[in-house]
């Protein structure tokens, strides 16, 4: 049976090798409620579990973790993890997992590349943390990159984040994005009289209106095989991008409040333009910020596209939106309930 207040939302979460399902003859215990997140800004998705039935037994940490809903268009999985603490209270169970990324954040490693770009890095890995690539942008020419074993993995990616303009992510199927605003999901409308229970958007002041870059390495002025040389002139290893107020990015100069950026992998002039001009590419991806709430979309993942339909034109949030649709989704979250039902809340 589908929860109180849901007839329409139908669920099955897997944990380990128990089901819990809306259909009571497949369901191994009562569901009360579940909540699930994947998001760009934190440091991994999660999801906890609450189940009426003290009998439950508490599954073990590590045990494999899904999540599939359907509101009536079909199901879709919207979450894939690993149980990471379980316990009990005198109404029943409690679960909660993470995503892969959670692996990243235990693994050290160590490795040497030579002449690869940034992607292939991050493909490796995560292939060596054993997870699944998703969309991964190639990212920037890294002459040599070396990966110690402090920052753990999740910090290697993340500051090759920065260097290429890209966020880290897992989907609802546990496949692991390292994408750029320029990588968009397929788009999502929502009717702004119909289907939107709670909409806040508010224009965001960029944290910095343009970026320097500055490298190290002589290839630029001897030659690309000359990049190990310590140059004195670093005139030709740096990059510049400034976000204009039309919320186009410009190469080549610098705004009022400009961010700089020092990095030893950027061995060109050429790359330290790249990662500028990404940097402040991705700062333009959320001049707008604010969430949206519908009563449950499960086929929506960070990354995807949202815009509206039938919004006044008369009202601000329209002026807000203008020349800004589609809403690059950074966060998704699901909740499901007995009194709720199925809501669904999209971060921008």
């Amino acid at each position: 049976m589908p929860l109180d207040g849901a007839p329409s939302v139908a669920y099955q979460v897997q944990v380990g090798t128990r089901t819990l399902s809306s259909r009571a003859q497949e369901s191994e215990g009562q569901l009360l409620s579940l909540a699930t997140e994947l998001s760009m800004d934190s440091v991994g998705g999660s999801c906890r579990l609450t189940i009426g039935d003290t009998a439950f037994a508490l599954p073990a940490p590590g045990e494999a973790l899904t999540v599939d809903l359907d509101a009536g268009a079909g199901s879709a999985r919207c979450f894939t993890g690993q149980v990471q603490a379980a316990g009990a209270d005198p109404q029943g169970v409690w679960v909660e997992a993470a995503d892969g990324l959670a692996r990243l954040a235990r693994l050290e490693l160590e490795s040497v590349y030579q002449d690869v770009q940034a992607g292939f890095v991050v493909k490796d890995l995560l292939t060596r943390a054993g997870l699944s690539p998703g969309t991964v942008a190639a990212g920037i020419k890294l002459p040599a990159y070396a990966v110690h074993r402090a920052p753990r993995a999740l910090e290697q990616i993340r500051r090759l984040g920065e260097l290429c303009g890209a966020d880290l992510y897992t989907d609802g199927a546990g496949k692991v994005h390292f994408a750029t605003p320029k990588e968009r999901g397929p788009e999502h409308r929502y009717g702004y009289g119909s289907e939107v229970m709670s909409l806040e958007l508010a224009a965001a002041l960029p944290p910095w209106d343009s970026l320097e870059v500055w490298g190290e390495g002589a290839a630029s002025s001897q030659g690309a095989e000359r990049y190990y040389w310590l140059s004195s002139d670093l005139k030709g290893v740096d990059g510049k991008a400034v976000l204009l107020a039309n919320g186009q990015v410009e190469a080549g100069r610098l705004g009022e409040r400009p961010r700089r950026l020092v990095a030893g992998a950027i061995r060109s002039g050429e790359a330290a333009a790249a990662v500028a001009r990404a940097g402040m590419e991705a700062v333009a991806a959320r001049t707008l910020r604010g969430f949206l709430e519908v009563r449950g979309a499960p086929g929506v993942e960070p990354g995807d596209g949202v815009a509206f339909d039938d919004l006044p034109a008369d009202h601000a949030l329209a002026a807000l939106l203008l020349g800004r649709t589609p809403l690059r989704v950074r966060q998704v979250g699901h909740t499901l309930s007995r009194a709720g039902g199925l809501r669904t809340r999209l971060g921008f």
